[in-house]
């Protein structure tokens, strides 16, 4: 699956850096700090759930200033409710209406949906992106527990039939088997389905998933170079070394 010069499903994990600047002025630090360090990341997130509380006009104007500025590397787009451990307090008919619009207006190549908001929603959703020609992530995030491996299966199993291009899970683990559940559930997602996955176990007990992902099957690996979108992110600078270790010699 290649967008624009990136390559997802080949070789190691991409880095994704997340924009999670709340204003103007911090995410022009963020897009500076980006360009200093344009070769320690592969794909930028726009997290838009967190300059919410710009106006409507603002909050478009922001994200085309992003996609301007980092306009050579694939833009995914994200506004993460808080029911799946964003900042984003939209009602489910607002989310719809933001990411109906962006989808529509904006030069993004990758869209992030939530996969348990309402169905028509997300199906409504998906469809627009697909005539766009926008990638669809399909995503689940929890940040309370990780449910049980068929569980997770079940989840990417639906993702995919509803026609997602990346399926994404990230569970907040209890304990070590938990991240192997995680990462055993991506293992055998890639292996069933001809889409991407990825898979995440968040914080601190989870961060062998991000660095060591790819092995099992993850194309995206997140992190950040200012602001930490999500628990138990690295930096990018740091996960692109780590990620070394699993290239060939």
């Amino acid at each position: 699956m290649k967008i624009k010069n990136v390559n997802l499903g080949q070789g190691q994990p991409k880095v994704v850096i997340s924009f999670a600047g709340q204003s103007f002025g911090a995410i022009t630090s963020e897009i500076r700090e980006a360009k200093n360090k344009h070769d320690k990341f592969d794909i930028v997130e726009i997290r838009s759930d967190s300059f919410d509380a710009l106006n409507h006009e603002d909050h478009f104007n922001l994200v085309d200033h992003i996609v301007e500025e980092m306009h050579m590397y694939p833009i995914i787009y994200t506004y993460r409710t808080n029911s799946e451990g964003g900042k984003g307090t939209k009602t489910a008919a607002e989310y719809r209406s933001l990411v109906s619009e962006v989808i529509e207006k904006c030069n993004i190549d990758i869209v992030d949906i939530e996969f348990f908001m309402y169905e028509d929603i997300v199906d409504q959703l998906i469809g627009k992106a697909k005539d766009r020609g926008v990638a669809v992530i399909l995503s689940r995030h929890d940040f309370q527990s990780a449910p049980h491996f068929d569980e997770m299966m079940a989840t990417y199993k639906d993702m995919y039939t509803r026609g997602g291009d990346i399926l994404k899970i990230a569970y907040k683990p209890e304990n070590g088997r938990d991240v192997l559940s995680v990462l055993s559930a991506v293992y055998d997602a890639r292996q069933q389905f001809d889409c991407q996955v990825v898979g995440i176990a968040m914080g601190e007990a989870g961060k062998i998933t991000r660095v060591a992902g790819g092995v099992f099957g993850s194309c995206l690996t997140y992190g950040h170079l200012v602001n930490q979108a999500a628990p138990g992110q690295i930096h990018a600078e740091t996960l692109k070394e780590h990620l070394k270790i699993f290239d060939d010699d």
